[in-house]
């Protein structure tokens, strides 16, 4: 019996560890490389089982079993020293997949009081949704805008506190991923990121959109806030390599975090297994206070608010 839970346990952590250690950039392996938090359970279960089966197989898993732990266990936060420079401009950013527009209003806006955020994005924003978004007040608490409602899941939108202007969209994006300057005292380029989920014949697509995405980003120049639904973890490759862009994932840097912050599926029985949604920030120039996630009735996604300390770029100071 022990043998046999033994090798169900290795074969189930084998497939994700498998795939995020070749990166998760095929169409079978993008999405397995999302469980590779699962598989570290997996993995370490497997491996303590082992022990009463032979010391040389405890010993031969708990090798993949130390790097999935390695894999997931959280960077180091941010230091404890605020960048020195002029006064600092507090910006707390939430984010949101809206689930088709199946997100709950009146949910929204009441969380949008009670956080009081300075800028909100949400994805798969509908027309029906941005019209019970308006009529439940939230321009009154973030009358600046940029608005794309779309039917099905490709719509965005854009509420902030300080004035926006609307950039071009990513270029070449199959999914629209739509960008602003937003003015804090000096501009930040804002993207908000929704490339399609990589299931079902969609990882192309997935794949192409993070490439243009991570092209826009590399090329910009400033302070940059990029947020929303990445379909995609710290397992995925392609995902670290937007990061490498001198961008920091809120939810990795926050002095205060709590740990995974996993963000979907959040609508179930069960606990949200990985974290899709994210608030990235400028490694330079930024300080993240606080990352969290936020619940809101009606859709699968978590939301995330990110509480992020913003200086001009040229002010000096650790990330």
């Amino acid at each position: 019996m022990i043998v046999a839970l033994t090798l169900i346990l290795t074969a189930a952590f084998a497939v994700p560890f498998i795939a995020r250690a070749t990166g998760g950039g095929s169409p079978a392996t993008t999405p397995l490389a999302a469980f590779a938090p699962i598989a570290t359970l997996a993995a370490a279960a497997a491996t303590i089982l082992a022990v009463g089966v032979t010391w040389w197989l405890a010993v031969l898993l708990a090798i993949p079993t130390a790097v999935l732990v390695a894999w997931q266990v959280p960077p180091r936060a941010q230091p404890g020293s605020a960048p020195a420079g002029s006064e600092p401009v507090v910006i707390r950013f939430l984010t949101l997949n809206a689930l088709v527009g199946r997100a709950n209003p009146a949910a929204i806006v009441s969380q949008a009081r009670k956080l009081q955020p300075d800028v909100l994005a949400v994805q798969e924003l509908t027309p029906g949704l941005a019209g019970r978004l308006a009529d439940a007040g939230l321009p009154e608490l973030l009358p600046h805008s940029c608005l794309d409602p779309r039917p099905g899941h490709t719509g965005i939108g854009l509420w902030s506190s300080r004035p926006v202007s609307p950039l071009p969209p990513v270029p070449g994006a199959r999914n629209p991923m739509a960008r602003a300057q937003l003015d804090v005292g000096w501009p930040v380029t804002v993207t908000v990121v929704h490339p399609p989920a990589p299931l079902r014949g969609g990882q192309p697509g997935w794949k192409q959109d993070m490439e243009r995405l991570r092209g826009a980003l590399a090329s910009t120049t400033g302070q940059q806030l990029v947020a929303g639904d990445f379909n995609a973890t710290r397992d995925h490759r392609a995902f670290r390599r937007l990061l490498a862009a001198d961008l920091a994932d809120c939810a990795d840097a926050a002095r205060q975090r709590p740990w995974p912050g996993f963000t979907w599926p959040a609508n179930r029985w069960f606990p949200p297994l990985m974290r899709l949604d994210h608030v990235l920030v400028s490694r330079h120039g930024a300080v993240v206070r606080e990352a969290r996630t936020v619940a809101i009735p009606g859709t699968d996604h978590r939301a995330v608010l990110a509480v992020i300390e913003l200086r001009p770029a040229g002010s000096g100071g650790p990330a």
